[in-house]
């Protein structure tokens, strides 16, 4: 028998903390393995006493077309009253995969690949809606998931969040005790200061205008025409919140992950909070095959890294850079001024986290329990 393309554990997440049972995908997942994979979701199910169960794709996970659908419609069909399943990572599809000869005809790959862009869209974005939902109307007693999405729109609007950003905030908080304030006796800091961009140090902005201002700041610095900027979601993974001259083609392959599907160099960066960079024409084991040849057919050949982190060391994102092949790298003048960036951004996405967030947390709380008539813990 092959070896199981998946193994089960259990982790702590440090913030909010959390202790989170893992099933964790390592290979080829097709029609033949799929029992095999349901059964261990059903036992990590069974045994969790987390807020949830990740569903890791790792580097190396690949799924049929077929397993992909049976997987998100899982993800889609559990999201009730209680949180069920939260897919992390990317993966790749047999048909991505295959050579030339062996890819599925071009009438029916189009289609595939169009209902499998859209499950991946789906995938982003409605679990975590559809499972916030789903625990706001058992928390608080709401008549019906539209009483609770309206709560989750009302607070998303008045704090100038997304949606799905507010969802996933909410789903991986800790649960609220008794009482009127969700997080007694915290004190709300200012935001802090933008040099490089002023008028975005009031509390409203939206976080995706702070990321364009940074991004087209750290272009600037570097004299690069192309980037990207991903912020750290807690449940779901670097999130592409910015970016700036990337081909159709290749945004949609690094919409994934900041090194398309799996880790790579930017989350790398990313995690030991110190730059990288490929200069040697993108030839870098961390890279994916598929990810190596996007970057290429866009004239991309070279790329840095720069992280995003607080003050605290905590990591808040990473700004990707990328230079043509004959491009020159940064002088240590550009990185000086990159620097002060990134550290200036790096607060901020940390204040807006434990500031703005923890605010619509709280809004959410209140209007539950003012629905709800009494707080049900």
């Amino acid at each position: 028998m092959a070896p199981t393309p998946f193994t089960l554990s259990s982790t702590t997440r440090s913030w909010p903390s959390a202790q989170v049972t893992t099933v964790r995908l390592t290979g080829h997942v097709d029609a033949e393995t799929w029992p095999r994979l349901a059964a261990c979701l059903e036992q990590a199910l069974a045994i969790s006493a987390g807020p949830y169960v990740a569903v890791e794709l790792g580097t190396g996970a690949e799924l049929s077309d077929a397993a992909a659908r049976q997987l998100i419609r899982l993800v889609l069909d559990g999201a009730g009253n209680t949180p069920r399943l939260v897919l992390t990572g990317g993966w790749s599809s047999a048909e991505e995969a295959a050579p030339g000869p062996e890819r599925t005809p071009a009438g029916a790959g189009s289609q595939n690949e169009a209902e499998v862009h859209d499950l991946r869209a789906s995938l982003r974005t409605r679990p975590l809606i559809a499972q916030a939902q789903g625990i706001l109307q058992e928390r608080y007693g709401l008549r019906d998931a539209e009483a609770a999405f309206d709560l989750l729109r009302d607070s998303s609007q008045q704090h100038n969040v997304k949606l799905r950003t507010l969802a996933s905030v909410f789903l991986s908080a800790p649960r609220p005790a008794d009482g009127p304030q969700w997080f007694p006796g915290r004190t709300r800091a200012p935001a802090p200061e933008l040099n490089f961009a002023p008028w975005l140090s009031r509390s409203r902005v939206p976080r995706s205008a702070f990321a364009e201002a940074v991004l087209s700041t750290a272009l600037r610095c570097v004299r690069s025409p192309r980037g990207l900027l991903h912020v750290a979601d807690p449940l779901i993974g670097p999130q592409l919140e910015a970016h700036q001259g990337i081909p159709d083609a290749l945004l949609d392959h690094l919409t994934r992950g900041p090194d398309g599907a799996g880790r790579g160099p930017a989350t790398d960066a990313m995690r030991e909070g110190r730059r990288g960079a490929l200069t040697d024409g993108l030839a870098d084991a961390r890279l994916t095959e598929e990810t190596r040849q996007a970057l290429r057919a866009a004239g991309i050949g070279h790329a840095w890294y720069a992280p995003l982190r607080s003050a605290s060391g905590e990591s808040s994102g990473v700004i990707t850079l990328y230079g043509p092949p004959s491009g020159p790298a940064p002088t240590e003048t550009e990185w000086k001024a990159l620097d002060l960036v990134v550290a200036q951004a790096g607060e901020w996405l940390d204040w807006h986290r434990r500031t703005v967030m923890l605010d619509a947390l709280e809004q959410l709380h209140a209007q539950g329990r003012a629905l709800a008539g009494k707080g049900r813990g």
